[in-house]
């Protein structure tokens, strides 16, 4: 399976707008426009992909769906691996009667907004997700590690910014903020 290597970094608006600015001004190409996504993640009941620290995503956004499996998140201190092996889907509502069949159940839901840019860099291409949420603005690089840690670079960012935490994790940490 594919092996997913990403990291978030967490920015406020200006540095958000910035990080736009810069990567057009690096020559990133923009491979999809600011688009809304819909996330809803599947499991057993009992949550037993979770308890293995699995995720089965099914994601539609700008009239296209993804089914996504992810594996376990893979011990490593500066990035977030993940196997991860995905599909597109001709019909997203289909495919939900089909996991319902099949005996999984919606977990969790979030909605965000993304834009996606491809970066090139002198260790090669990562891409570059702008990600605004109801819990903060992020921008996701993902690439080989090398890439990466160069792209952050040039933004100033080292390694001391990166996030390894998925979107479930940062609204669960939301919500319990909220409660506090």
């Amino acid at each position: 399976m594919p092996l997913e290597t990403e990291v978030k970094i967490q920015v406020d608006a200006e540095e958000f707008s910035g990080v736009r600015r810069r990567l057009r001004g690096l020559g990133a190409q923009a491979i999809q426009e600011r688009t809304h996504e819909k996330n809803r993640l599947w499991d057993f009941p009992g949550g037993s992909l979770r308890a293995r620290g699995c995720a089965l995503r099914l994601r539609t956004h700008g009239g296209e769906s993804l089914l996504t499996f992810k594996g376990p998140v893979r011990k490593d201190r500066e990035f977030k691996k993940r196997p991860e092996t995905q599909t597109r889907v001709a019909d997203a509502d289909a495919t939900h009667l089909i996991l319902e069949e099949l005996g999984l159940e919606p977990s969790f839901h979030y909605d965000k907004f993304r834009e996606i840019f491809h970066l090139p860099v002198a260790t090669g291409t990562v891409e570059v997700c702008l990600d605004e949420t109801p819990v903060g603005l992020f921008v996701e690089i993902e690439g080989e590690q090398a890439a990466i840690r160069e792209a952050a670079g040039l933004f100033g960012w080292s390694a001391d910014r990166f996030i390894r935490k998925g979107y479930v994790e940062l609204y669960a940490e939301a919500e319990h903020a909220k409660r506090d």
